[in-house]
């Protein structure tokens, strides 16, 4: 895993193979010397998709994960354990260690085997859980969707009458005209991909990016477009 989130959302994680080469060569030296039949190979960079691979291989009955505190991490390393409790139906148990030349746990923590797919509400057996976010997001996305439709409406509607007689429409009025256009398919983006995120159970950084953007988005789109045909 690359130390730097930018390197790791970019998957520069070259430099970072040949160190994780070495940890697990000591680590199986280490295993083995203590009787232990250890295999084991570099996964991907994403540790969650990296346990998930070997899951699909060995079926393993438990998940230990030897990671750092969040403060002392590395990108990927952040939340680990939150995400695998929503997304793994066996238990894990972290093993949280510190970054000093000999390395000791500090905490140990277990989840409980897919408690994380229990939560949230859901109108129906046939929908993903949703958070109080998610529901939110979805509010703000539909009704603000509608308000910058029925303003941009309106921009066209008190359009210069010439202007439209020749195809055009004034600067304002096509500002807002893109505005709303552009914040619509932000927010389809996001319903969107709310639900496609919430039925594989991903929390990720696009998941978060998407709400963040259709929240606060679609608020600053609609007082510029308040502006626009107020002008």
């Amino acid at each position: 895993m690359p130390n730097s989130g930018v390197k790791y959302m970019l998957g520069d994680v070259d430099g970072a193979i040949q160190p994780a080469e070495e940890r697990l060569r000591r680590t199986l030296e280490e295993l083995r010397g203590a009787g232990i039949a250890a295999e084991g190979e570099v996964g991907d960079s994403d540790p969650l998709l990296a346990i998930q691979d070997e899951v699909l291989k060995f079926h393993p009955d438990q998940i230990i994960v030897v990671a750092h505190q969040d403060s002392d991490g590395a990108f990927p390393e952040k939340g680990l354990l939150e995400q695998a409790e929503r997304d793994l139906e066996m238990p894990v148990t972290e093993l949280v260690v510190d970054k000093a030349a000999e390395p000791h746990v500090l905490d140990v923590e277990h989840t409980q085997a897919g408690a994380g797919r229990k939560r949230g509400w859901r109108p129906s057996g046939n929908w993903p859980p949703l958070s109080a976010r998610d529901v939110f997001g979805i509010v703000v996305a539909v009704i603000g969707t509608l308000l910058l439709g029925v303003l941009a409406t309106k921009a066209v509607g008190d359009a210069n009458g010439h202007d439209l007689e020749e195809g055009r429409l004034g600067g304002a009025a096509a500002a807002t005209v893109l505005i709303a256009t552009g914040m619509a398919l932000l927010n389809l983006a996001h319903v969107v991909g709310l639900f496609l995120f919430q039925s594989v159970g991903y929390e990720g950084m696009w998941s978060r990016f998407l709400a963040r953007i259709s929240l606060l988005g679609t608020p600053v789109a609609l007082v510029a477009a308040v502006i626009l045909i107020s002008i």
